[in-house]
């Protein structure tokens, strides 16, 4: 009899284990629906999407602003013959699309940018590309190799992305002010809507910038940047 029972025992365990480590790939918590890839086709990592079409009176006010000017125009050109590459990274990683037109802001795409603080096509200080891999030495600085900012640039922002619940409004702001410096006010002053934050006049305006930016080059270049 023990000998029965201890056979019995050991032939359940296997599909006991089974069992939980199916039910734990599943986004119900049991067996049902599988949870798919984050990076799996058309997978884009975006709980607000309605940034990019907002109308905000801080984005109207900028987007009447590159609308009388050639800024976007400009930056689209300097940017037509890395675009392609950025696009695929940010893709691969299952970003939105916009993000890879953020350089447009930074640097106008011109990969030798140096604002004095911050260097390259994405405007990397020297603490945060070092954090994400980059190498900066009195011979090289990998800030102005493109290919490897590009790279570092997806991951952080990936990074930021994750860490603000993918609300872009809120990561963008991170990208340009801090994450400890947003999270700390979205702690103090008790809201996590964007909009309703007071930060400082930059990283306000970072945003509103960039999404304005993106508006005009989809009225502008309507097959520019993906729809989804």
């Amino acid at each position: 009899m023990p000998q029965i029972l201890v056979r019995r025992r050991w032939s359940v365990f296997p599909l006991y284990f089974l069992l939980v480590i199916l039910a734990g790939s599943c986004s119900d918590g049991g067996l049902g629906r599988v949870r798919p890839p984050r990076t799996a086709p058309g997978y884009v990592k975006d709980n607000k999407p309605a940034i990019w079409k907002s109308s905000h009176p801080r984005i109207v006010f900028f987007r009447d602003h590159y609308r009388g000017n050639t800024t976007v125009d400009k930056a689209l050109d300097q940017g037509s013959r890395y675009l392609p590459s950025i696009v695929r990274s940010f893709e691969a990683r299952g970003l939105p699309v916009e993000l890879a037109y953020l350089p447009m802001l930074e640097s106008m795409f011109i990969n030798r940018a140096n604002s004095g603080h911050a260097r390259g096509m994405w405007q990397f200080t020297q603490q945060t590309a070092q954090h994400q891999g980059l190498h900066i030495g009195a011979f090289s600085d990998e800030r102005l190799n493109w290919r490897k900012a590009t790279e570092a640039a997806a991951d952080y922002l990936d990074q930021l992305g994750e860490r603000f619940d993918y609300d872009w409004a809120l990561a963008l702001a991170a990208y340009n002010g801090g994450p400890n410096y947003l999270e700390d006010e979205m702690r103090r002053q008790g809201t996590r809507d964007f909009f309703r934050l007071r930060l400082r006049k930059e990283t306000e305006e970072y945003v509103a910038r960039f999404v304005a930016m993106l508006q005009v080059v989809r009225e502008r270049y309507p097959g520019e940047i993906a729809q989804r």
